[in-house]
């Protein structure tokens, strides 16, 4: 578990880095389906979603963020933009880092046996637990930090 807390830190220091060196003008510019705000928003949604999505694992439920229907969850990050509605990337940059904490905060005053534990939760592919949810989290902050490398390096 601490691994994979300490590479999301890493991941989340390295995204307000690149998204400190973007003019502050270019936090609402589109580059592609997305803008840099709509990437900061869509992973706060996401920290904050993580959370609950582990507590309904821990009920024996299927997280409900899951079961979005829209294509690669369109839904919920639609959603996520719209609450996380703020111009200035710093102060998304800012809850980011709140809601990172929550999630560590979360992660580490449960029971460490719940990490990899299987609650019996299932899709069609593949067994979600904690560990499971918290791993896709970091992928996905992965897969968008690329993302700003490549816009900063256009």
């Amino acid at each position: 578990m601490k691994n994979v807390i300490d590479d999301l830190k890493l991941t989340i220091l390295n995204l307000r880095k690149i998204i400190l060196e973007f003019p502050a003008e270019s936090c609402l510019v589109s580059m592609g389906d997305w803008t840099p705000r709509d990437i900061l928003a869509h992973m706060i949604g996401w920290n904050r979603y993580t959370i609950t999505a582990c507590r309904q694992i821990r009920m024996g439920d299927l997280p409900s963020k899951l079961v979005d229907t829209g294509l690669d969850y369109t839904i919920v990050d639609a959603d996520s933009v719209k609450l996380y509605n703020s111009s200035d990337c710093e102060l998304l940059l800012d809850e980011i880092e709140t809601s990172y904490q929550s999630l560590v905060n979360f992660l580490i005053f449960m029971n460490p046996k719940d990490w990899d534990k299987d609650f019996g939760i299932r899709t069609e592919e593949n067994t979600i637990t904690i560990e499971s949810v918290v791993r896709a989290l970091l992928k996905n902050y992965e897969y968008h930090l690329n993302q700003l490398y490549a816009w900063a390096n256009n």
